[in-house]
């Protein structure tokens, strides 16, 4: 495949452990059977370490496996070539930017990406070009709503209460699944056999 018919996907946060291996895992699943390519990194060099017990206990709930999953540097991938770059913090997407060379009209957090998207309406019906035109037009959307660049974060769950895990979890769960729904029109991983009325339902809100 040309990089034109794959749509390249990389996911980062902090240390690489937690929030983007769940990401990465979850986006993964929600575009089986779509040429989506999804990668996950981190802004910190851990080596090849496994992601978080809670992680692989959040994930296994899920019904999915992170067992296998290692750590990566986002050094390690070509950010400048995805057609698109997520972090959870500002901070992610900074680094991705300036010393990763991704593209910043197409580097967002996951949570401030949401946000933009629920303003757009794509035209293209062809999967990848209405994603490439739907984060074309949330970019364009970046002036008119400066604020969102502060608030839509998602915080780093590392060292705080069980319940913290498993609300970070969770937020990434719904984000995951809205994101795959608005770019691709993926239905929910826990309702594969809905009609399409649920997704014209979400697309509108």
């Amino acid at each position: 495949m040309t990089a034109n018919t794959t749509f390249r996907l990389v996911v980062l946060c902090t240390g690489n452990r937690f929030r983007s291996p769940l990401a990465e895992v979850l986006l993964r699943d929600l575009t089986q059977g779509l040429p989506v390519e999804v990668l996950s990194g981190g802004t910190l060099s851990l080596g090849p370490v496994p992601a978080l017990p809670e992680a692989i206990e959040s994930a296994t709930a899920m019904g999915l496996d992170l067992s296998a999953h290692r750590c990566r540097h986002f050094s390690e991938t070509d950010l400048a070539a995805a057609d698109l770059v997520l972090g959870f913090e500002r901070t992610h997407v900074a680094a991705a930017v300036v010393d990763g060379g991704a593209r910043p009209e197409r580097t967002f957090t996951l949570p401030e990406l949401i946000e933009f998207l629920r303003q757009v309406e794509p035209r293209a019906n062809d999967p990848l070009e209405r994603a490439r035109e739907a984060i074309a037009l949330a970019h364009e959307g970046r002036s008119d709503h400066p604020q969102l660049l502060e608030l839509s974060q998602l915080g780093d769950p590392y060292g705080r209460s069980h319940r913290v895990y498993r609300e970070t979890a969770e937020r990434v769960e719904a984000l995951s699944e809205e994101l795959a729904a608005r770019l691709f029109r993926a239905p929910p991983r826990r309702h594969r056999d809905v009609d399409e009325g649920w997704l014209k339902r979400l697309i509108s809100r």
